[in-house]
């Protein structure tokens, strides 16, 4: 078995419950409100930025001329598809982000955590975090669009992005670059880097239902 399969598995507890979390049940239902996905729009937009930047610093200190191939066409759907889609819908969408200041905090979370991994751990550690942020996507978006529940509009639109072929192939990607990350870094540091990856996720996205009194 690969090592990123046993660290899915060893891990799945943790999956299983990121993928339980509110936001992935309403999004996967049609029942998010236009406010909680606003302010969706806006976390995940600044994300998106700091995912931009773990795939650059990961292009410099990749391993081989294919790994430095696969974090530019990563980095390359971030700065333009991704960035698009939240220019366009932030633009469009009817009423403006109300993010709590405290709410605001518990989203900047995650890119802590994934910033400061990745300048302890370098590119094992980068790898193991989008492994786990992007194997969390890949899954309820998948689970969601085979529901068909999400009505249409913007939120289906993210939904099928990260349900769609070059999504997949971006997480294989990652999936393989586990696998290569030397024996000398242990399984318990995987598991310390991609369970707190998750527990970050949850934390940033029930961070979207806090509204200011």
């Amino acid at each position: 078995m690969s090592r990123s399969r046993r660290l899915l598995e060893r891990q799945s507890g943790a999956l299983d419950r990121a993928l339980g979390m509110r936001f992935v049940r309403e999004v996967g239902a049609g029942t998010i409100s236009d406010q909680a996905y606003a302010n969706y729009l806006l976390i995940e937009s600044d994300f998106v930025r700091t995912a931009a930047r773990l795939h650059g610093f990961a292009a410099w200190a990749a391993p081989s001329w294919a790994a430095v191939c696969r974090n530019g066409l990563a980095l390359h759907a971030l700065v333009t598809e991704q960035t698009d889609y939240f220019r366009a819908t932030r633009a469009a969408w009817p009423v403006p982000a109300r993010v709590t200041a405290a709410a605001g905090g518990r989203a900047e979370g995650l890119a802590d955590f994934a910033l400061s991994t990745a300048r302890t751990g370098g590119y094992p550690a980068i790898m193991t975090v989008l492994f786990a942020a992007e194997t969390l996507y890949l899954t309820w978006c998948t689970r969601a669009r085979l529901a068909g529940s999400v009505p249409a509009g913007p939120p289906r639109d993210w939904v099928a992005l990260h349900a769609a072929e070059p999504f997949r192939a971006g997480v294989d990607a990652l999936a393989e670059q586990v696998d290569q990350i030397p024996p000398e870094v242990p399984d318990g540091q995987l598991d310390t880097w991609f369970g707190g990856m998750l527990d970050a996720e949850i934390a940033f996205h029930d961070a979207v239902f806090e509204l200011p009194d």
